[in-house]
């Protein structure tokens, strides 16, 4: 019989899959993992659409799906200033379970989760992720706790290993080093964090290095029919999970000397990658993109070339600068014709995020008039013919599908994509396929990636210790049901907007609802911070060294 809990450790292991896990604890190289899941129910967590870090952590945070808590992706497009822009938790549209449990059960801690930047207004302590653009930024939120965490555990950091997929082994072997410092570090900064919040009632520690350790050196932990066996690389690929599962030990001691219960859960899951789909490559070959004739292109060379000019002063003012795509509008990014073309793929990775080139979303600027939609029927026109292009494009050596999962914005969720900010279709690849947005100059649809093995899979993990449930029990859920979970495991009130449910084992557990009329949790979390341009370019460097951005 499942029982109610006072406190509960969470351990977030982003990009976990048991496809990865199963086959390390069977070669004995997670012992701490293994002995805790022989006495915990467990299973697979579908994530959320899209299946990218920063709009899963979310939904794993609120309960809600991005549709609800407004984060698609690590960056929105900013139609007013026709730019990308570095998501936050200021953007964020609804409270987190932080809010939740912090003002029903007693104070929390949460290190390192994404999208925590700004760190959170909440009793206990929040160390933000990798949306702070740099550690004394992430630990803002308490000058008392950063200096504790900087005197006794000095190797906890921000920094990350995977740039690329390692060319030698003397390079797999360094970065793994540094890797497993990065988790020993998270760890101990649980630790710390322990006794300076020692009444704290959920306790959530995240491993983002797992991630981009697993893009860049899926092939050689040899779980899959992509898998490489060369036993000195396979080794070291593997001495990081010895080292997580080191990490995650540390923690299973502090849950047990503290009575506290366990989850374990990751934001997505992971597999082999065979390259990326040209997105807007696709949209240009069906017309629906334009490129743009002989004027438009010494056009936009001579707008590039003043982009280049502005850069190279403000260099020469301030030698340390980074360059940032934030400096160039979007239109300057993309070789587009912008009066004849519908719809353009401005981010990516996980997903295309295409934006309907209307008069909507100009917004009330002078530039209203060059936009090809003008018309409600012609917005939905636009909308078809991009949705068919999307769904009509096939892989030319197999004919599967490159984009099984076309999802129209305004109809799936009852919304204005424009007036939200949202983008107006978003396509999900073929599970084998990350998306280029930005054009390269062959005419394929598809190119292959030797800096990317591996890549994101919507089947996670989850696991659930302490909680008196069996070890036979099998775990089924959605990203959604984690927060919610997390609630009803503590008996604390679900609030009505989310849209999760708690995990079906806890049904004989009691659920309490909140009225919908409750005026709930105060809005912190939608005060409006806006990076620095500095701080927007550091964000986005990390980004491209991580894979996200090209």
């Amino acid at each position: 019989m499942a029982a109610t809990l006072d406190r509960l450790l969470i351990l977030g292991l982003d990009g976990a899959t048991w496809t990865v896990l199963e086959p390390m604890m069977r070669r004995g190289l997670m012992p701490h993992l293994s002995t805790m899941l022989k006495q915990a129910a467990r299973g697979t967590l579908r994530s959320t659409i899209p299946p990218v870090t920063s709009a899963a952590w979310t939904t794993m945070m609120t309960g809600c799906s991005p549709s609800r808590h407004g984060i698609f992706d690590h960056r929105y497009y900013d139609a007013s200033s026709d730019r990308m822009k570095v998501n936050n938790a200021s953007r964020v549209r609804v409270p987190t379970v932080w809010h939740q449990v912090s003002r029903r059960q007693g104070p929390i801690v949460c290190l390192n989760l994404p999208m925590t930047y700004p760190p959170l207004d909440v009793p206990g302590v929040v160390v933000s992720g990798m949306d702070a653009p740099h550690l004394e930024a992430a630990l803002s939120g308490s000058a008392a706790f950063a200096e504790k965490l900087r005197n006794e555990a000095p190797e906890y950091g921000l920094k990350y290993f995977w740039k690329r997929v390692p060319r030698t082994l003397e390079e797999l072997t360094s970065n793994a080093a540094g890797t497993v410092r990065s988790f020993l570090g998270r760890a101990r900064g649980g630790v710390v964090a322990d006794r300076f919040v020692p009444d704290w009632a959920t306790l959530m520690v995240q491993f983002q290095n797992l991630d981009p350790f697993q893009h860049r050196v899926w092939r050689y932990l040899n779980v899959d029919a992509t898998g490489i066996e060369a036993p000195e690389w396979n080794e070291a690929a593997w001495s990081v999970l010895r080292g997580l599962d080191e990490a995650i030990g540390i923690l299973l001691d502090l849950a047990s000397r503290r009575g506290a219960g366990v989850m374990v859960v990751s934001d997505h899951g992971f597999g082999s990658c065979l390259g990326r789909i040209h997105v807007n490559r696709v949209l240009i070959d069906a017309g629906v993109a334009r490129v743009p004739g002989t004027w438009g292109q010494v056009t936009r060379r001579a707008t590039q070339a003043l982009d280049r000019l502005r850069l190279f002063q403000a260099k020469r003012g301030d030698p340390e600068a980074r360059s940032s795509s934030f400096d160039q509008s979007v239109r300057a990014q993309f070789p587009f014709d912008w009066k004849r073309t519908l719809a353009f793929a401005p981010h990516q990775d996980t997903a295309a995020m295409i934006y309907l080139n209307s008069k909507s979303r100009r917004g009330s600027g002078g530039s209203q008039h060059e936009a090809p939609i003008q018309t409600e029927g012609q917005l939905d026109r636009a909308r078809g013919e991009t949705a068919a292009a999307l769904a009509d494009a096939q892989d030319p050596e197999t004919g599967r599908r490159l984009f099984p999962t076309i999802i129209e914005t305004a109809s799936a969720y009852d919304l204005d994509p424009a007036r939200e900010g949202y983008p107006d279709v978003i396509a999900l690849p073929d599970e084998n396929y990350w998306v280029r947005t930005k054009l390269s100059r062959g005419r394929a649809w598809i190119e292959p990636d030797a800096n990317l093995p591996g890549t994101h899979r919507p089947e996670g993990v989850i696991a659930l210790g302490g909680a008196g449930l069996s070890p036979s029990t099998r775990l089924e859920a959605r990203l959604e049901d984690a927060a919610p979970t997390i609630l009803k495991l503590l008996n604390l009130p679900i609030p009505p907007y989310m849209e999760g449910k708690p995990l079906d084992c806890l049904s004989d557990l009691p659920t309490a609802r909140l009225d919908p009329a409750d005026p709930g949790i105060p809005a912190p979390h939608r005060t409006n911070v806006e990076y620095t341009a500095e701080e927007q370019a550091i964000i986005e460097q990390r980004l491209a060294d991580l894979g996200y951005l090209e």
